[in-house]
């Protein structure tokens, strides 16, 4: 695999894109310092996946994003991109020639990465480069000034190096994710164990509530379907029963329409003759007018002939007087006065009569017209009747109804009352049964219920020791938890504690320093720090930390030659400053103050209030031995005062008052907790002891309390399961004296609705019998209204025609008296006349022969005309009287047929009343078939609502289940045995069959994955052991390879020299450390951190060169690993580069110009705008070439 380019765009100094292109051999990076040159390194160490912003010479990762300058804007983004050549298939997770790997984070903190263009994974990353040097441990990366600690006496990373050159890094990975998935497994597995320990309790429950549940719907399912079938029994036969009486009704309700529309066409009959009879007394009051207004024409005619008779009359008599006055001509004037006097004495005497004549007429049209007005009354009278009759009619027919109503209702109530008679008789001897039986039933009851309280009062006293035990068992495991807890507490407060101690945190670097050489045995006289030397009580550690200050972390060493060899260590590897007490020359000031120990508040001198080994008391003296201890601030105070200020004075809570009066406080300082660490530590370590036998000790305690509770538990149990079966026996008996109290209860409430309904029945009865009675007497008195109905319309028949007849008789009266005025009147006409006539004679006597003469021939004519005319009215009065007649006869046929239409009417009548108490009695008969149709109809209704109500199912639905029941009693006796065992059972959780089933499928599931992961963590087991077995054999031969060749290499570059690779710990390769032991030519070196700077790093060059070459990585890049190298040193290591690049590609950065030379391409790093890094390739060979310099 070969590095063919980076590409840079956005990180740290690189803003702008920039690409770098690699061939094979050595390629360096050179410039001047802070050009940018380690940027390169550190962008290939980031885009393989480095997290740590530490290592990448950052505070934070937004640290690698370009921050900008005074002249660019900061950039949002930072990527790298690497280009790999992988046709030799290197990453065999990769199957392409080319590979690009690019990284890119945002200023947002989001972060992505990239293979060939598809985003995945930082763990695709990792895999991708594991065992091939390149990876997050590989030795392929080597920072700058990191190159030393390759070589350091315990550098963590000469390991992980060495795991990765031996191809184990894989496995090892292999093996952490295997330990991870274990102890996830064993945190399962106490997890489950916990959830199978809480199913256990309550599968056993629900298993008996189960089955008490499976029973329950065993038998309700039993009941439904005895149900069900019994009430589609009821239903069917409810049906039947509807469909024959809905024929019967049918029948009944044709024939009562027959008889209505009967009964319709004779009131129709009846009517239309009532309407005919009307019409034809219409006829023959119109022809009884016409008759009479033709007689009175025919009379008037008859006037008129007689007064043309008289006409005649008087012309003879006209004419004879004037044939006298022509004989007597010389009649003188007196005798015509006479005859005018006598004229008008006639006149006078005709208007008498005419007027006797007009007041006879008079009267008669008076009394015609009140005929005519009783006329008017006779007819609306009649109406009236008939109207009458009509209602009295329908009255009857009413009657007729309900009394044949009230007639069938009472014969079906007899027949009733005759059936419950029957089933009151059966049901007494039944019901003493059942009473018998109830109380036997009441005394196994209470005998049960004695029992019960037995139980129950033992279960109370079972109860309370259970209870009592419990709670203390409880108390106890809950003082268990608690102590449980605090000793890991504690524990693990321990543990920190010992950390720090065994890293010696809190104390400087120098310190550290020191020590670590010290436990090397490199720095030989070391005793340790002042803090780890003396043992000091907890409530005198605050006191003693503050008086002793910065002199916690002084170095004890044995005499000045130690300290010089630390003090010139610190001095070699810049570790910084330390005090140093040398045993020998250390000496105690003596104190002499008297008076303190009498000071309030004084404790002691602080160098008295602390352990150490006698030989270091010359050195606490030393320091200690002029501090006095207080109380608190005020007796230091005080104390201080007291002797002048001439010595320091410290309080048990850290506050100082020092010599010369100055004062110090506050909170504690940097060094607070050093020496009271390991007081902590033992006291923490005693405290655990006691705590942990004080724990056996209640463990013991609790298992047997345990047992106790147990015990105590079995015995409660045994005697519940007692009670329960003595509360079942309780729950059956109950339910059994329930059933027989409810049949006896149903049997009561049946025999007094019974009682009721024979009761009532009675009541129904009395009063259906005066309803028929009342509808009798309606009857006859209906009916006797009705005879002198008929009889009244008779009698105003009679007085209708008697009427008629004497309205005939005036209207011939009328007729006479006409004719006679008009006589009168002619007979006055005629004496006027001849009274003018007269009169004229006397006025003239001349031409009178000649003018009676003229006159007696027109009188003559006018005798002619007049009987002309008198012939024409007798044949005029003889055809009005022969049309009078005509009416008349047609009046006679028109009363007789009158009659016939009477009689024919009360016919009907008769046909009438019996058509109506016909239908009287079908209607009484369709009431009582609908009542029974009703009654079945509620009966149906009430089955398919229960139908509906219990199970919610339609008949049809119902019917699609297909039950049928044969024997309906028998299904009724199973339905009544079955609710009996259901009321038994008590109460019923029929949830408990579904959480039944689900707590022990969870309960099997948990077992079953109890096995898997039991299985699993064997297998891991397993996979752990066998993964160790191969890394153990696989770091061994690569090890043992590279230690060989680590030597080799060593020899080579140092020209002489020994080196070699160590392992403390044999038997555990894996874990234990792994020494590097070198020896220069013509020195003896006993630790390697006595090797000069550039001796320790071509010793490390030496090892990484030695690991190449057992396993090449396909690149390397190497920041300014040579630094500390002599020129000589440079141009071998640049040398052995060289010879190195047959497998690796080397990329160098550097400032030496012996590795310049050896480079193929120099890549220069400029800085020409602030901030900004810019490139410049220089490929050597083709640049020696141009100058001549090529060999």
């Amino acid at each position: 695999m070969l590095l063919k380019a980076l590409e840079l765009q956005g990180f740290k100094s690189f803003p702008d894109k920039t690409t770098l292109e690699f061939g094979k051999g050595i390629t360096a990076v050179i410039g001047p310092n802070g050009s940018g040159k380690s940027n390169i390194s550190d962008a290939v160490r980031w885009v393989l996946g480095e997290q740590s912003s530490k290592s990448l010479r950052g505070s934070k990762m937004e640290d690698v994003i370009f921050g900008g300058t005074s002249l660019r804007k900061a950039m949002g983004f930072a990527e790298v991109t690497l280009r790999l050549d992988n046709a030799d298939r290197t990453l065999n997770n990769c199957d392409k020639d080319e590979v690009s790997v690019t990284r890119r984070y945002y200023r947002s903190g989001e972060s992505e990465y990239q293979l060939n263009g598809e985003t995945v994974r930082l763990r695709d990353i990792h895999e991708l480069f594991m065992d091939t040097g390149l990876g997050r441990d590989g030795y392929s990366m080597v920072s700058q000034g990191r190159v030393a600690d390759l070589i350091s006496s315990r550098s963590p990373q000469r390991r992980d190096m060495l795991e990765e050159a031996a191809g184990i890094s894989h496995f090892r990975y292999r093996r952490a994710d295997a330990t991870r998935r274990l102890e996830q497994a064993e945190e399962n597995l106490v997890r489950l164990r916990d959830i199978l320990t809480e199913l256990e309790g309550r599968v056993g429950p629900l298993k008996t509530q189960s089955e008490k549940a499976q029973k329950f719907l065993v038998l309700a399912g039993e009941k439904k379907e005895l149900e069900i079938g019994l009430w589609l029994k009821t239903i069917e036969r409810s049906r039947e029963g509807l469909r024959a009486q809905e024929d019967k009704i049918s029948l009944a309700a044709a024939d009562y329409e027959q008889a209505e529309r009967e009964l319709e066409r004779i009131s129709a009959q009846i009517e239309e003759l009532m309407s005919t009879g009307s019409g034809i007394t219409v006829q023959i009051e119109e022809l009884r007018t016409k008759a009479a207004s033709d007689e009175e024409q025919a009379t008037a005619v008859d006037g008129r002939i007689a007064v043309e008779r008289n006409n005649l009359s008087h012309n003879h008599e006209t004419i004879e007087r004037i044939q006298r006055d022509m004989e007597a001509a010389t009649a003188t004037e007196q005798h015509l006065d006479d005859q005018i006097t006598a004229a008008e004495k006639e006149i006078a005497e005709i208007n008498g009569q005419i007027e006797n004549c007009r007041l006879q007429l008079l009267e008669l049209l008076d009394s015609t017209g009140k005929l005519k007005e009783q006329e008017s009354a006779i007819t609306a009278e009649r109406d009236s009747a008939e109207a009458q009759a009509k209602t009295v009619n329908e009255a009857l027919s009413a009657a007729r109804i309900e009394q044949s109503t009230a007639r069938s209702s009472a014969e079906e109530i007899a027949a009733r009352m005759s059936t419950v008679d029957e089933v009151i008789a059966s049901r007494g001897g039944l019901l003493d049964a059942l009473r018998e039986q109830a109380e036997v039933s009441r005394k196994n009851l209470d005998a049960c219920l004695e029992n019960i309280e037995s139980l129950s009062n033992s279960i109370d006293g079972y109860s309370m020791i259970v209870r009592s035990r419990a709670e203390k068992a409880e108390k106890l495991r809950r003082e268990l938890d608690a102590a449980t807890l605090d000793i890991h507490q504690k524990q693990a407060r321990i543990r920190m504690l010992e950390d720090l101690e065994k890293n010696m945190e809190g104390y400087s670097g120098s310190v550290k320093a020191v020590m670590r050489e010290a436990k090397r045995a490199t720095l030989r006289g070391i005793h340790g720090p002042v803090s780890q030397l003396i043992t000091v009580d907890a409530k005198y550690a605050a006191a003693v930390e503050t008086a002793l200050g910065a002199a916690v972390q002084n170095i004890v060493t044995d005499d000045e030659a130690a300290a010089k060899r630390a003090i010139a260590y610190l001095k070699e590897s810049r570790a910084g400053r330390a005090t140093f007490l040398p045993m020998t020359t250390i000496k105690p000031r003596p104190f002499r103050e008297d008076g303190l120990d009498s000071c309030a508040g004084f404790i002691d001198m602080a160098d008295r209030l602390l352990r150490c080994d006698d030989e270091y008391l010359p050195i606490i003296r030393s320091l200690l031995g002029h501090t006095a201890v207080a109380d608190n601030i005020d007796s230091a105070i005080a104390i201080s005062k007291r002797f002048g200020h001439r010595f320091k004075v410290v309080t048990l809570d850290g506050q100082v008052m020092n010599a010369g009066g100055s004062m110090t406080g506050g909170s504690r300082g940097q060094n607070a907790g050093i020496l009271s660490r390991g007081n902590d530590i033992e006291q923490l370590k005693k405290i655990v002891a006691k705590l942990e036998k004080e724990l056996a000790e209640r463990q013991e305690k609790y298992k047997e309390l345990s047992g106790e509770v147990s015990a105590a538990q079995a015995e409660y149990d045994g005697v519940t399961a007692e009670l329960q079966k003595a509360q079942e026996e309780k729950i059956r008996r109950e339910g059994e004296l329930r059933m027989i109290d409810d049949k006896i209860e149903t049997s009561e409430s049946a025999l007094n609705d019974l009682e009721a309904e024979k009761k009532n029945a009675a009541e129904r009865t009395a009063k259906l019998e005066e309803i028929r009675a009342q509808a009798q007497e309606k009857i006859d008195g209906l009916t006797a209204e009705l005879d002198c109905v008929t009889e009244k319309i008779t009698e105003i028949d009679l007085r209708r025609d008697e009427l008629l007849s004497t309205r005939e008789k005036n209207a011939d009266m009328e007729s006479s008296i006409n004719l006679s005025i008009l006589a009168f009147k002619k007979d006055v006409q005629a004496k006027e006349e001849a009274i003018g006539t007269l009169k004229r004679r006397r006025s003239s006597h001349e031409g009178h022969a000649d003018e009676l003469k003229a006159e007696i021939d027109s009188i003559t004519e006018q005798m002619t005309a007049t009987n002309e005319l008198i012939e024409q009215l007798k044949v005029e009065a003889a055809g009005l009287r022969e049309e009078a007649q005509q009416k008349k006869d047609e009046i006679s046929e028109l009363v007789r047929k009158r009659s016939g239409v009477e009689g024919e009417s009360t016919k009907l009548r008769s046909q009438e009343r019996s058509v109506s108490d016909r239908r009287e009695r079908l209607s009484g008969e369709r009431a009582r078939l609908e009542e029974r149709r009703d009654s079945m109809q509620r009966e149906l209704e009430n089955a398919q609502n229960k139908l509906y109500d219990e199970y919610q199912l339609t008949r049809r639905e119902a019917e699609e289940l297909g039950i049928v029941i044969e024997d309906a009693q028998k299904a009724q006796r199973d339905l009544n045995d079955i609710k009996n065992k259901i009321r038994a059972l008590g109460n019923v959780n029929v949830g408990a069959i579904e959480e039944y089933k689900e707590v022990s499928e969870r309960y099997e599931f948990m077992k079953t994955q109890i096995d898997d992961v039991e299985s699993s963590r064997a297998e891991l087991l397993a996979l752990i052991g066998d993964l160790t077995g191969k890394m153990s054999e696989r770091f061994r031969e690569q090890f043992d390879r590279i230690n060989s060749i680590f030597g080799q290499t060593f020899s080579e570059l140092f020209s002489g020299g020994k080196a070699e690779l160590i392992l403390e710990n044999p038997l555990d390769v894996l874990e234990c450390a792994i020494e590097i032991k070198v020896q220069p030519p013509g020195k003896n070196v006993q630790n390697i951190d006595l090797l000069s700077g550039g001796e320790k790093g071509l010793a490390a060059i030496a090892l990484l060169f030695s690991i190449l070459k057992v396993t090449p990585a396909p690149f390397c890049f190497f920041d300014e690993v040579e630094a500390a190298l002599d020129d000589v040193n440079v141009t071998r290591y640049a040398q052995y580069a060289r010879r190195m690049t047959k497998n690796t590609q080397f990329i160098l950065i550097t400032h030496r110009r012996g590795t310049m030379e050896e480079a193929d391409v120099l890549y220069g790093v400029t800085m020409q705008e602030d901030g900004v890094s810019k490139l410049l390739e220089l490929k050597t060979a083709e640049m020696a070439k141009k100058l001549g310099l090529a060999q």
